[in-house]
């Protein structure tokens, strides 16, 4: 075998070598190519989830801000219906309690402590049915306004007479006509009907504390 035949084979050995290299550089160059775009498409995917996440989290917030909401409108609109229909239901005895007290009043001292049993017994009722009304207005937080002895409010009074009475300061109610009650402790149910001095010295500046009128 000549040189130059030798020399031929060694160069097609190293051209054999590099068609393999190149075919190695490419083969890695399009793994690599794969795989960063396969890692583009994931990081995409992520992306889309993350935020698909991030508005299934937002849709989820505002849905329980809703409910809140929704729930406080309700329950204070129950709140409010049950006191509208407290009140309608306390005005409607109010009238059968004042009754109950002028029908105990209108009995003569003389009577009650006689010995007339069908007076007591009447008493008795009477007493005994006002007693258990005064406790049903009692369980929903109505209470009777203090009016003899107390100076006048505007915000729970009423006045239907002033008398001459020098020795009370001016604008004390000497006498109740009419009993008021308040409901809640904050809101006036009735204002109680009261007779007022007037002549004497001015009352106090101790002012009671305001109370809301409307019902």
């Amino acid at each position: 075998m000549t040189h130059h035949h030798k020399h031929n084979e060694t160069l097609d050995e190293l051209k054999e070598e590099l068609d393999e290299v190149r075919e190695q550089a490419r083969e890695t160059a399009d793994a690599a190519q794969e795989a960063e775009a396969a890692q583009v498409e994931q990081s995409d995917k992520i992306a889309e989830m993350q935020a698909e996440i991030d508005k299934m989290k937002d849709l989820y917030l505002r849905s329980q801000a809703e409910m809140e909401n929704l729930r406080r409108r309700t329950q204070q609109e129950l709140e409010k219906r049950s006191k509208f229909a407290v009140s309608s239901f306390a005005q409607d005895l109010l009238p059968v309690n004042d009754n109950l007290s002028r029908a105990m009043a209108s009995i003569p001292e003389s009577e009650r402590d006689g010995q007339s049993d069908l007076v007591k017994n009447l008493l008795v009722g009477l007493e005994l049915t006002q007693k258990g009304l005064n406790a049903a207005l009692e369980k929903f937080n109505i209470k009777p306004i203090e009016s003899v002895g107390r100076v006048f409010d505007p915000n729970l009074h009423k006045v239907v007479q002033e008398v001459e009475d020098p020795t009370k300061p001016a604008g004390t109610i000497v006498q109740e006509w009419q009993k008021g009650y308040t409901i809640g402790g904050d809101r006036v149910l009735r204002e109680a009907m009261v007779v007022v001095t007037r002549g004497g010295p001015r009352a106090g500046d101790d002012k009671a504390e305001h109370v809301d009128t409307t019902v």
